[in-house]
């Protein structure tokens, strides 16, 4: 019993199917959907949408505002009320506030490209180790001195080469 049967029938409803766990109806279809993964395209792509949607919004609401402050400034100096100047005055307010929120949003949308940038452009080797003969290295290092060269145009001898450094 849900405690609720003389509101259930005062109103002519039908009692609430019984629970489950977490407030799952019994005959429900559960069905696991695994995520998307996100990736930079989908996030850059998402940025980009998102800004524009916001920037129309806001542009909206600054271009309605300017015909509603023209509105009340009219009906301000029609009336000479106090409190219809006030009411220009709030609105002048907001309207500054929009207009500085539509600022920031650039400076919003830059400052996510430089961090992202950053994260990408900044990787530091520190402490690098060669794995390898001291010859190997001084080949790799200075390949017009280096000890196989004048055998590289023999196949006989690169093939010997190869065999040694496959052992």
């Amino acid at each position: 019993m849900s405690g609720f049967e003389n509101i259930e029938a005062a109103l002519g409803a039908e009692p609430v199917k019984t629970l489950v766990g977490g407030g799952i109806p019994q005959n429900a279809i559960i069905t696991k959907v695994d995520p998307v993964p996100l990736t930079d395209e989908k996030l850059e792509k998402d940025l980009k949408s998102d800004y524009e949607v916001v920037r129309d919004n806001l542009r909206e609401l600054v271009d309605m505002g300017k015909n509603a402050l023209d509105g009340v400034i009219h009906v301000a100096q029609e009336g000479d009320s106090p409190r219809a100047y006030e009411v220009v005055a709030q609105m002048i307010k907001t309207l500054s506030e929009t207009n500085r929120e539509l600022m920031d949003l650039h400076n919003r949308v830059k400052s996510i490209r430089k961090i992202d940038q950053s994260v990408t452009n900044n990787t530091t080797t520190n402490q690098s180790i060669y794995v390898g003969s001291t010859k190997e290295l001084q080949d790799i290092i200075n390949s017009a001195r280096s000890s196989t060269k004048a055998f590289d145009n023999r196949p006989d001898v690169r093939q010997t080469i190869q065999d040694d450094k496959d052992a």
